[in-house]
């Protein structure tokens, strides 16, 4: 029973591919589940899991910290919908009265709220 507990020490288990946050970020659901499987039982349920808990558990057998997505920026997304939608009735009323210099200006203002809600996504 020693003898056994003694080899089981000595013998190192099985190294997977060492691989960086980059490289699993990147990876497709089956690479995830075929660098999972080359952990040889460190990684149990890996038919299971989903790309999110793979590449979770990869990470943290890689030693790599896990890091929640945040947003880049803090607006509230619904107002800044909310204030296009605003913006695109006004825009028609200009377009019915042929008043062209607010329809430009209403039209800069939308695209502006768009490409600012495109950033924060």
């Amino acid at each position: 029973m020693a003898d056994e507990e003694k080899t089981e020490a000595a013998v190192p288990a099985e190294e997977g591919p060492k691989l960086t946050a980059r490289e699993i970020e990147k990876m497709n659901v089956p690479k995830l589940k075929e660098a999972a499987l080359a952990y040889k039982g460190r990684i149990s349920g890996v038919h299971g899991m989903d790309k999110a808990q793979l590449m979770r558990a990869l990470k943290e057998i890689n030693g790599i910290p896990l890091q929640e997505a945040k947003r880049a920026s803090k607006i509230d997304r619904t107002a800044v919908k909310q204030k296009i939608k605003n913006l695109k009735k006004a825009r028609t009323q200009h377009v019915e009265a042929k008043e062209g210099v607010q329809l430009g200006r209403v039209r800069k203002r939308i695209k502006a709220l768009k490409r600012k809600l495109a950033r924060s996504a």
